[in-house]
């Protein structure tokens, strides 16, 4: 999703300085959301343009080849997460504070290559509805 923001929102529509989205996700809950540096003047056409790509995702889905990207992207940040010690030991520490069972990095990328683009859509569509979203801006007041 941040590429696709940062393509159309940065790259064509020149509204900020910087568009990513990011994902925090918990045992029973989790956020999904899209940071946006820019102008305070730019501030609403580019939240409009943000909604307009959340639109289009959950209406149309991703097409094959940004599956495909995406894929490729979770598994490289996946395997690149896990170079240090420190994170092999937090990853593991996880399964057993979540009461997950230990599931291999095989196993993980597995899971990652079955993700069909129905299933993206299916979660698209339900988790950026707008009636869904919240915005929080922080900025000069006035």
């Amino acid at each position: 999703m941040s590429s696709r923001l940062f393509q159309r929102i940065r790259e064509e529509l020149a509204l900020c300085y910087t568009v990513f989205s990011y994902q925090s996700f918990y045992s029973t809950a989790g956020v999904s959301g899209v940071y946006v540096g820019t102008r305070p003047e730019w501030s609403d056409r580019a939240a409009d343009a943000v909604r307009e790509e959340l639109r289009l995702v959950a209406e149309d889905g991703l097409t094959s080849e940004e599956l495909a990207r995406t894929k490729q992207q979770v598994k490289g940040h996946l395997m690149l997460s896990l170079e240090s010690s420190g994170s092999r030991l937090h990853r593991l520490a996880g399964f057993a504070l979540y009461g997950e069972p230990f599931a291999t990095l095989d196993e993980v990328i597995a899971r990652v290559d079955a993700v069909s683009a129905e299933d993206i859509a299916d979660v698209a569509e339900r988790y950026f509805d707008p009636a869904r979203q919240l915005v929080l801006r922080l900025g000069p007041g006035g």
